[in-house]
């Protein structure tokens, strides 16, 4: 069973990474942006302009990706039981009916950072919002139920084994 305090983790030092290389990437941008050689020649030299394109569009990922990171690192870990429903905070184990192994898929549904997915022992993490279409399928969902979701381009049934 995957260890809910793990994948916290994980994922708090991961957004945390993706600020710090979003505030590299700007610092790098500002530099070109503010470089004497960005200063146009002529009318046609737009070199200086789409680097403070860059640099405006990088510093509005710095904004975004702390306050990804600001909401895990300030947020207390949620611990749910077996009885609860899925809800938000919520790390989701699927099994695979259809599969003669166990084959097992794990979604936290996270308020940010939709898409993103993590690693641990092993095995794939999927962040997924309640807005995203897994997460409105999840949200509400109990230990025992099953639901479809598409896997190379068929619909794969799973039965929720797990909330943590």
């Amino acid at each position: 069973m995957m260890n809910k305090s793990d994948v916290y983790k994980t994922i708090t030092a991961t957004l945390l990474k993706r600020y710090e290389n979003a505030k590299w990437a700007a610092n790098q941008a500002h530099e070109a942006a503010t470089n004497e050689e960005s200063i146009a020649e002529n009318k046609y030299d737009t070199f200086g302009l789409e680097a403070s394109y860059l640099a405006h569009g990088q510093s509005q990922r710095v904004v975004e990706c702390e306050k990804d990171w600001l909401v895990f690192h300030k947020k207390q870990l949620v611990e749910f039981t077996e009885e609860d429903s899925v809800d938000l905070w919520s790390l989701v184990t699927l099994s695979n009916f259809d599969s003669a192994s166990e084959v097992n898929r794990y979604f936290f549904v996270s308020p940010c950072s939709g898409g993103l997915n993590i690693i641990i022992n092993d095995e794939t993490v999927y962040l997924v919002t309640p807005f995203s279409p897994v997460g409105k399928l999840l949200l509400g969902k109990m230990v025992g139920d099953e639901l479809k979701l598409p896997k190379n381009g068929e619909q794969t049934a799973y039965e929720i084994t797990s909330i943590a």
